[in-house]
C-alpha cells in the first residue's frame, strides 16, 4: 500500500544500490560522463517512463543523451534483469504461500 510516498520513489527503492554501484564499477560507466552519475541517470529514465514522455525534449535533453551515448547499454540491461528476478522471486513466494 501507497504511505504516501511517490511513485517514483518506491520504485528507485526497488534498485539496490550496491548492485547498482557494483554494475557501475564493473562496466567502468562513470569515467566517460563527468557530471551525470549513474543513479541520476536512472532517475531521469525512470520518470521518463512513468509521465509518458516520447523524447528528451523535457527532460534534461543533451545531458541524458550524452549519457545514454556514452554509457555501456548492458549497465541497464543487467540492471533489469536483476530487478526481473526479484520480481519473479516474489511473485512465486506469493502464489506459494498466499
Amino acid at each position: 500500500m501507497n504511505s504516501g510516498r511517490h511513485i517514483l520513489s518506491q520504485f528507485l527503492d526497488l534498485v539496490d544500490r550496491k548492485t547498482l554501484s557494483r554494475l557501475v564499477e564493473g562496466y567502468d560507466a562513470e569515467s566517460r560522463v563527468r557530471h551525470f552519475a549513474c543513479r541520476q541517470q536512472l532517475v531521469c529514465m525512470f520518470f521518463a517512463q512513468l509521465t509518458w514522455r516520447e523524447g528528451l525534449r523535457d527532460i534534461a535533453k543533451s545531458t541524458l543523451a550524452d549519457a545514454n551515448e556514452q554509457r555501456d547499454w548492458r549497465i541497464w540491461e543487467d540492471l533489469a534483469k536483476g530487478l526481473m528476478r526479484k520480481v519473479m522471486c516474489a511473485r512465486f513466494l506469493e502464489m506459494r504461500w498466499p
